[in-house]
């Protein structure tokens, strides 16, 4: 027996010192028909029961059957089948988002919400006619390579000045998996700016921007302070604008405008007393190219 042992721990050393894991694994091609219930077609996960014939069934299915197999219309009892939990637990797949960069072995059953939350998910050029797809460091260049879009680099402090042209300005923070578009279109009520943060699987926003135009010629001041959509553009740019400069209070060049703009991540607010309010509503594209209120487009509906 101490024999045996001695030659079982030497096993480990070596398996150790050739960089192996004493859990030995095996790579495996199976039918992922195997991995899924054959009723309601979803992926097996804990827990799983099994008839007594064997077939294999998920627990919300189980919840619902009575004692009879809807695979081979046996009656029967359903029990635990630890082994198959065992096997779905190791059997794992490539995410989805492969070939955007994600590396990660993802177990079968979690692929669904893996996909919801993986951070190499593709973002979407918003471009008319140009299909190009890619992680958000990719579309950047993208932005600025191909499409030739003005980029400015944010400061520590995130507030900058710059004459905003009508199209996509694109504001980035150096060494971050995201950046900003700023977006203003020629309306004929007048200038109509919006901001989005590029950066997939974001429900909630993480940034406020606060949108500042002053002119001393005619008097005119706008601003508004907003939460910034996250978007991965699969739906296009934003149907919404931010900040409407009135046709008329514009002394600056026919197209663009001195504009200043201050970007911030929640978190930097937090404990640095009253964070700014947000301040009015968006306004929704219409098709009449009228802008109305979130809220009066709302009502119409």
């Amino acid at each position: 027996m101490e024999g045996s042992n001695a030659n079982t721990n030497k096993k480990k050393v070596e398996a150790e010192g050739e960089g192996e894991s004493s859990k030995k694994k095996l790579k495996v091609t199976m039918g992922v028909e195997t991995l899924d219930c054959p009723i309601c077609y979803g992926p097996l996960g804990p827990k799983i029961f099994q008839c007594s014939v064997g077939h294999c069934i998920c627990l919300s299915c189980r919840e619902k059957l009575d004692k009879k197999c809807p695979v081979c219309s046996i009656k029967t009892s359903f029990k635990r089948c630890f082994a198959m939990e065992h096997v779905v637990q190791e059997a794992k797949v490539a995410c989805s988002n492969k070939k955007y960069g994600c590396a990660e072995g993802v177990i079968y059953y979690q692929k669904e919400e893996h996909k919801k939350a993986c951070p190499s998910a593709p973002c979407f050029c918003a471009a008319s006619g140009c299909g190009f797809a890619g992680p958000t460091k990719v579309l950047l260049d993208h932005f600025l390579i191909h499409h030739k879009y003005a980029s400015t680099i944010l400061p520590d402090s995130g507030t900058v000045s710059l004459c905003l042209q009508p199209g996509l300005h694109v504001l980035r923070y150096t060494g971050t998996s995201y950046f900003f578009l700023l977006s203003m279109d020629l309306e004929p009520f007048g200038h109509a700016i919006s901001v989005i943060c590029i950066q997939p699987n974001v429900k909630e926003p993480k940034f406020k921007c606060n949108m500042e135009y002053d002119c001393v010629m005619t008097g005119c001041h706008e601003s508004i302070t907003c939460y910034i959509r996250s978007s991965s553009l699969s739906d296009g740019l934003p149907t919404v604008y931010d900040l409407i400069i009135p046709k008329g209070k514009i002394s600056d060049d026919q197209n663009g405008i001195m504009f200043e703009a201050t970007i911030l991540s929640r978190s930097c607010l937090q404990g640095k007393g009253s964070a700014p309010d947000l301040q009015g509503t968006p306004y929704v594209k219409t098709a009449n190219t009228a802008a109305v209120t979130a809220d009066e487009e709302e009502e119409r509906a």
